[in-house]
């Protein structure tokens, strides 16, 4: 085995999938054109080697970064000047060592090249800053700083850098960017915390909370975040906020303070929107140290817990701004969250375009197949489409392709734990979720779909700890009556009645219509001999699901034992429900 030093280009045509699906004969001839008239000459006037084609993808080895990115450019420039329906190319380049075998070569330095192309912009070209720092000013190219970024299996962060043609020449951020942009979820720094004490012993504590949450944040993939490396070179610094979010390439910035007195310790955060200045969250938390570890976990997980629903919230509004056909993937996932939240079929049709929109401009984006997977799981829950087992062999589908994508997404794996329990997997729905709590305790879904796994499984006492831990975590979450009606079920299958009633009736209260809390009311309501609320409850069900039936019920509802599935169904008979 031998190894050498290359820059790697790897390239993929965009959207190929569809293009395929519409016009097979056509997108083969464009790709061949594309490989003869474009690719294949600017490689030999660069000095590289073709190493292998798969599909519609490139590999490419360069004894120099500097052909590697002349090549890249003089690609992606043909491009800009192609006829309108002309295929369009993401490229990432790398420079690291490899392993040769044959015509072949292996290794992270292709990986990581690889992984790079699929954060690239349509049309654009993603470098690491090996590549950027090995460049200095040899090309006339200007690349955008882009933060660092996890990249799937490789053991550390990389930093990243963009360029498109599009792009202002004096290399500023792009204001005015190509309307088909590549997912570019936003990034997060959070700067070391300030020891305000005078005490240099208590610098350890400072770093200790902007250390926790740096970690704690890593574990939602809806944002990258940036290493403590990185964020703590500004330590002690006079800074402006935009200007750290330039220089790092991140949309939001945390930063804080903390002050100890005595045996108390007041710590303050707050977060920034980087191109605004504007403060989205900020908060103060006065705590007794009793125990100093203790104290740290509290104020770290009561940080998080704040900041990501305020980020998120941030980046809804973003979007909101935008015109449909100006989102990127990313942001077309943040817009179908909100679809789907509305629990409408039009709202659930309209979140299911935007999501296959998403999954199809960026097949790596593993947050786009998992909200997609939530998508007909609500699809399926409220018969908005027909075919029950479809609607969840489909979920299942999509969530699996998500961890395939990235397997320590914690929210992933929290939706795919979702969708094994609707397929009647319960010890696998467990694993999933025991996983996806372990990876990030703070993901409060996680924890709501274990309230419905206890639920259905009669545990209503580890139903309702399991809501109130996801609750406490995130207590305004539009998933939280989902989580509810875990503990709903749970109070029916553990035959508690009246808890039963109380629950269901919290729930819909704050949402009014929701479906399954109508169900457990009405049976429980059946239960308790309170016929003609039982009889109301029902009317108001069929005014919201006109067609439901028993049958039906059992096909989407998957309550454990048998025989409390019979109970269950046999409760909803006596309502009055037809079969």
């Amino acid at each position: 085995m031998s190894r050498k030093l290359a820059a790697i280009l790897a390239a993929d045509v965009v959207g190929y999938s569809r293009l395929m699906e519409q016009d097979e004969k056509g997108t083969l001839d464009a790709l061949k054109r594309h490989r003869s008239d474009v690719l294949d000459p600017a490689v030999a006037a660069h000095n590289g080697r073709t190493v292998k084609l798969m599909g519609d993808g490139v590999l490419v080895e360069f004894a120099s970064v500097v052909d590697a990115v002349e090549c890249a450019v003089s690609v992606q420039l043909a491009g800009t000047s192609a006829e309108e329906n002309a295929l369009r190319l993401r490229i990432g380049i790398n420079l690291g060592d490899v392993v040769i075998d044959g015509d072949d070569i292996y290794g992270e330095g292709v990986n990581v090249a690889a992984r790079l192309e699929a954060l690239a912009e349509p049309g654009g070209i993603c470098i690491s800053g090996v590549v950027y720092e090995s460049l200095g000013k040899k090309i006339d190219v200007n690349f955008n700083a882009a933060g660092e970024h996890s990249l799937k299996n490789i053991h550390r962060p990389v930093r990243v850098y963009h360029w498109h043609p599009d792009a202002p020449a004096d290399g500023s951020p792009n204001t005015n960017p190509p309307l088909d942009k590549s997912p570019d979820r936003p990034s997060i720094a959070v700067l070391a915390f300030d020891n305000m004490s005078g005490d240099p012993e208590q610098e350890y504590f400072s770093d200790g909370i902007a250390e926790d949450i740096i970690t704690s944040l890593s574990h939602f993939r809806e944002f990258f975040v940036i290493a403590r490396n990185t964020t703590f070179t500004y330590k002690g610094q006079s800074i402006r906020v935009n200007d750290v979010c330039r220089e790092l390439g991140v949309r939001y910035l945390l930063e804080g303070s903390v002050r100890k007195a005595g045996q108390r310790v007041r710590v303050t955060a707050q977060l920034i929107e980087g191109e605004t200045g504007a403060h989205l969250w900020a908060s103060r938390f006065d705590r007794e140290l009793d125990d100093i570890f203790a104290v740290q976990d509290e104020i770290t997980q009561a940080i998080v817990s704040a900041v990501m629903p305020e980020a998120l919230g941030a980046e809804l509004r973003r979007t909101q701004l935008k015109q449909p056909e100006n989102l990127n993937a990313w942001e077309k996932v943040i817009q179908a969250r909100w679809h789907l939240h509305k629990l409408t079929k039009q709202n659930n049709e309209v979140a299911l375009k935007l999501l296959t929109d998403a999954v199809d401009s960026a097949p790596m984006l593993a947050v786009a197949h998992s909200t997609l997977a939530l998508c007909h799981l609500h699809g399926m829950l409220h018969i908005w489409r027909a075919d029950a087992s479809n609607e969840i062999q489909l979920a299942h589908d999509f969530a699996l392709r998500a961890i395939s994508l990235d397997e320590n997404d914690a929210g992933a794996l929290s939706i795919l734990g979702m969708t094994a329990l609707f397929a009647r997997k319960f010890d696998e729905a467990a694993n999933y979720l025991d996983r996806s709590v372990a990876l990030n305790p703070n993901l409060a879904n996680a924890h709501g779909v274990l309230a419905a796994y206890h639920g259905v499984s009669g545990d209503f006492d580890a139903a309702q700890a399991a809501a109130d831990r996801a609750l406490a975590l995130s207590p305004r979450d539009p998933s939280k009556s989902f989580w509810l009606g875990g503990v709903g079920i749970g109070a029916f299958v553990a035959g508690r009645y009246d808890d039963c009633v109380t629950v269901s009736r919290g729930v819909l209260r704050e949402h009014p219509g929701y479906a399954s809390s109508m169900r457990q009311l009405t049976a429980a309501l059946s239960m308790l001999g309170r016929d003609e609320e039982a009889a109301e409850s029902l009317e108001q069900l069929l005014k919201r699901m006109p067609d439901l039936t028993v049958s039906q019920v059992r096909r989407i509802v998957p309550v454990r034992e048998p025989e409390d599935w019979d109970r269950w169904l046999d409760a909803l008979r006596k309502a009055g429900l037809p079969e």
